[in-house]
């Protein structure tokens, strides 16, 4: 095995203990506030819709990298708790824009301060990366990402 090889191999060995990992704190509920929790996929949904607040669902799902139907369901499930809102677009009364209620913007707020706090952290400890080494650590995860995208479609039959 050439020294490429193993360089690989071992980044797709990093990559499947933080998938592991990362996957370990999906299975937990955030804590928002007092007696409130989310699931970190409501969590990222509300994030989504706060970043494009007005976007249309066909967006939030491509932001998120998920399917039309999905966005939907989880849009049911919040508007019930009454964290978004759904309204028909002025120009299309078919197309639905995502919104959030006073209640999603306090989630969303919470969350935007945790999110920073992490995304600090990131930014503090890869500051000694030079520009163009994240460059290349970007276009690496780039080509991953097209290699996840390439199985989705082997399995499921379509890109994501």
């Amino acid at each position: 095995m050439d020294n490429k090889e193993e360089a690989i191999r071992y980044m797709a060995g990093r990559l499947i203990r933080i998938i592991n990992k990362h996957s370990r704190i999906e299975e937990q509920p955030i804590v928002i506030g007092e007696g409130l929790e989310l699931t970190p996929r409501e969590i990222r949904c509300l994030h989504a819709i706060g970043l494009n607040e007005g976007a249309n669902l066909k967006t939030i799902a491509e932001v998120l990298g998920v399917t039309k139907s999905a966005i939907s369901q989880m849009m049911g499930k919040l508007e019930k708790r009454g964290f978004v809102r759904k309204e028909s677009a002025p120009d299309n009364r078919k197309e639905l824009l995502a919104m959030l209620t006073e209640r999603g913007r306090e989630a969303f707020d919470v969350h935007q301060e945790f999110h920073e706090r992490h995304m600090n952290n990131l930014k503090e400890r890869l500051d000694e990366f030079t520009d163009p080494q994240l460059a290349t650590a970007g276009a690496v995860l780039a080509v991953v990402e097209t290699v996840v995208d390439d199985r989705l479609a082997e399995m499921f039959g379509k890109k994501v």
